[in-house]
């Protein structure tokens, strides 16, 4: 296992390498730089120099081509600093940056999966004990449909209907203007109203998804010969279906948790956008316009990291709840 583990690691650095090279590159050729956009926005620019232009531009390596700023760029990171370490737009650490956006992307996030998770499952159950039955084909039909439908589609609608027209739920944000008046269990119904819409939308189409997973995997597993020796001695269906079938149908989908790690982390950039949350993803889409080369490239690092410490999760949970899979 350690080999296995050793020899993911090694390919993992050269992947990493590959693509932060290649998004330095396409990033480094987009019109514009992190000094002409704040030479276009007065409220950036503050007044700067042309000397002092020449200074950031010989501190962030952009007066150099961009195979020579991405080899500047990986040496501060061999050291522990993204990039310099510092924002052009609002000249904090890019750590500190992303810090503070993480907590909010991890709360739509977290509790989506928590969501998705206690309702798939037992939907799943049902899908199979029903299979081929008018509800189920009713409720298949509803996942079909739900995970064909983008989640910018629903956001715009979910929008029109309960914070336009019946004017239930706020249309965007994560707090109301008056937050800071409010008291501690009005701040927490205020944040929950603010929630509701951008988890639902994040929900619904990972649950459309994971449902079907269970029951195609739950369907296998009731097709196998232990199944059939369990009903043969008299085991009920309820039990059959939840204490053999289930348990061992569970396989593929722990495995499942340490890929949505990277998801956790890098939330959905078009629904922060659309409802104004201040994490991640939209915290990705203003440093891209932005053309804050620092943040960007420190997200793209942390998207790259996290998505190949979720697929060698996924591979070690397999083999840990699995005897029979090996990695020696």
């Amino acid at each position: 296992m350690l080999t296995y583990i050793a020899r993911r690691v090694f390919i993992g650095v050269f992947t990493i390498l590959a693509v932060t090279c290649l998004v330095y590159g396409l990033i480094r050729n987009m019109p514009g730089t992190p000094l002409t956009v704040m030479q276009e926005n007065p409220s950036m620019d503050r007044g700067m120099s042309e000397k002092q232009m020449k200074e950031l531009e010989k501190l962030y390596h952009l007066d150099k081509h961009w195979i020579v700023g991405y080899g500047y760029w990986l040496a501060d990171v061999v050291q522990g600093d993204l990039g310099r370490g510092i924002s052009f737009t609002d000249r904090r650490q890019v750590s500190t940056i992303i810090l503070s956006r993480l907590p909010n992307t991890l709360m739509l996030t977290i509790t989506s999966l928590l969501l998705t998770y206690l309702l798939c499952i037992p939907m799943g159950l049902f899908s199979t004990a029903k299979n081929a039955t008018a509800s189920e084909r009713a409720l298949s039909v509803t996942l079909y449909v739900l995970y064909a439908l983008p989640t910018f589609v629903a956001a715009i609608y979910l929008n029109l209907l309960f914070a336009v027209k019946l004017d239930w739920l706020p249309l965007g944000g994560m707090t109301s203007p008056n937050y800071s008046e409010l008291t501690s269990f009005g701040k927490a119904w205020d944040l929950l109203k603010h929630t509701i819409l951008p988890i639902t939308c994040l929900t619904y189409g990972s649950l459309a998804y994971y449902t079907r997973f269970v029951k195609a995997n739950m369907m296998e597993t009731i097709q196998q010969d232990y199944i059939r020796t369990a009903q043969a001695k008299g085991v009920g269906p309820l039990k059959v279906l939840l204490v053999h079938a289930f348990r061992n149908s569970l396989i593929p989908l722990l495995t499942l948790i340490g890929l949505t790690l990277p998801t956790l982390l890098a939330g959905s950039v078009i629904l922060e956008h659309i409802y104004q949350w201040d994490g991640i993803g939209q915290l990705f889409i203003s440093k891209i316009g932005q053309r804050d080369y620092p943040v960007i490239m420190g997200l793209v690092l942390m998207f790259s990291v996290m998505t190949l410490i979720g697929q060698l999760l996924a591979d070690i949970l397999y083999a840990v709840v699995d005897p029979r899979i090996t990695y020696s």
